[in-house]
């Protein structure tokens, strides 16, 4: 089968993104990003040209695909996630972004090099990272405005993303080496462990201290009021 995924009866064929993504990237590459036409990357790709308009309105469209694809992801993960750990969450999707990444290195790498000689893909991949920021940032936040808990949760956001990057940017430099799982895993460690405490538990006040009232007969001494409120205590008497 061509590079196309066969639909329902009566539906209209949708273009693999996988295919379409490689093909144009591969174009982009040999002739040049502003010399590639979308009609070349549906000839490319074996789709039809309204095919692939249907699904991917521009370039940059198809370029990041796969980027808005796994935004989609990481949400659902994080909507469908507990809160009780958020800190771990949110590291276990940044995980999964790293993941998408050296998982199609060909892509990848190929994405970065444009990314660096186009100045409107730059502004792009600038947008893509607010939004992967936003949205952990909201789950650390609980839809909170304001208060501690929502700069905490900005300030892990932007570190989990800064500590990502970071590490993405080493491998994208010798994309031959074995994928720096280690270092991304400690890079995420040192970013967030000071803060991750400030963010655990269900974020509910603490308890009141609780209060002992007691009461004994009027006239009793001093010392038999502290052997009562002592036992009271459970501390037993001296």
């Amino acid at each position: 089968m061509g590079p196309t995924v066969r639909a329902e009866r009566g539906r209209a064929a949708i273009p693999a993104r996988g295919a379409v993504v490689a093909a144009a990237v591969r174009l982009f590459t040999e002739q040049g990003y502003e010399a590639t036409t979308m009609d070349d990357i549906a000839a490319a790709a074996g789709v039809s040209r309204r095919s692939l308009f249907r699904h991917f309105g521009s370039k940059e469209d198809v370029l990041f695909a796969e980027h808005d694809a796994r935004l989609e992801t990481i949400v659902r993960y994080l909507e469908a996630a507990p809160g009780d750990e958020p800190v771990a969450t949110v590291r276990a999707a940044a995980r999964m972004v790293f993941q998408g990444y050296v998982s199609t290195p060909d892509t990848t790498v190929a994405r970065f090099h444009l990314v660096r000689t186009v100045p409107r893909l730059r502004d792009r991949e600038i947008a893509m990272t607010s939004r992967y920021q936003a949205a952990f940032s909201h789950y650390l936040t609980r839809g909170q405005t304001e208060g501690d808990r929502v700069l905490v949760g900005e300030a892990v956001a932007a570190a989990v993303i800064a500590a990502h990057n970071h590490v993405l940017r080493s491998w994208l430099r010798e994309p031959a080496s074995p994928v720096p799982w280690a270092r991304f895993d400690r890079a995420m460690e040192l970013v967030t462990r000071s803060l991750a405490a400030e963010l655990s538990g269900s974020g509910a006040e603490p308890p009141e201290a609780a209060v002992l009232v007691a009461v004994y007969p009027s006239g009793l001494g001093g010392d038999d009021v502290l052997r009562r409120v002592r036992e009271a205590l459970g501390e037993g008497a001296d």
